[in-house]
């Protein structure tokens, strides 16, 4: 499918599908919660490991952002798992944390790929070298994926973890912990990618006023939710 389309179905329509989903668990199915526990766990656990491993043997960089956004999805249902009175604002957290990435992710990846006509992890070597600002803006779209701390990533992943903690999944959790070492694995692939390999092409990649906006904007956002996560908390 087209990146626009990919990037779509990435964020809004899955923050819209599990906005709906924590509604419809917190009002239809709240009383039998303890029925749909173990599935949900189950479910859980394969949705976070298998988008992970699946995403490590991609060679193309949008078929891993979309195996890991499997993951992703995985990591918001423990909340949702969880049912604590955190999970909501945790899912809202983590929703914007991967949404803001995503987005900067993908319009990047569709500026690189014009470039060089291929949508391929390689396609990303040097890209430091034709275009730094890119490159740094990727970098932390892709620590904020990852969890890495000072980014918004890292919080988001925090309070989906604390939630879960809440309700005594502490075997989820360490499957989940688990799986974002190998999340870091596979998203600092790109990083070392574009300031450690040396690419095909030397022509400097340049960007429109509006395309240098977005990627600032989700750039700034990204990192002052990863330092004040209060900022979006105080909203719920």
């Amino acid at each position: 499918s087209p990146t626009l389309i990919t990037t779509f179905m990435s964020s809004v329509i899955k923050t819209a599908g599990f906005a709906a989903f924590l509604r419809l668990f917190y009002t239809s199915f709240a009383p039998i919660i303890d029925f749909l526990t173990p599935t949900l766990w189950m479910m859980t656990a394969l949705t976070i490991t298998i988008g992970n491993i699946t995403a490590v043997y991609q060679t193309s960089f949008k078929r891993m952002l979309a195996y890991s956004s499997i993951s992703h999805a995985g990591y918001m249902l423990m909340a949702i798992l969880a049912m604590g009175a955190t999970s909501q604002s945790a899912v809202f957290i983590y929703a914007t944390a991967y949404s803001i990435a995503s987005v900067t992710a993908f319009a990047i990846l569709i500026r690189v790929k014009k470039e060089g006509g291929s949508d391929l992890l390689t396609s990303f070597n040097g890209l430091a070298k034709r275009n730094p600002f890119m490159a740094l803006a990727m970098t932390i779209s892709m620590c904020s994926l990852a969890g890495i701390p000072l980014t918004a990533g890292f919080f988001g992943k925090f309070y989906i973890f604390a939630a879960a903690l809440s309700q005594q999944f502490l075997w989820l959790v360490i499957i989940a912990v688990i799986n974002a070492i190998i999340g870091i694995y596979y998203y600092f692939k790109v990083i070392i990618a574009m300031y450690m390999k040396e690419g095909t092409e030397n022509t400097v990649i340049k960007l429109n006023a509006n395309y240098r906006f977005v990627l600032i904007l989700c750039a700034i956002a990204t990192i002052i939710l990863g330092v004040l996560p209060g900022l979006i908390s105080s909203i719920l």
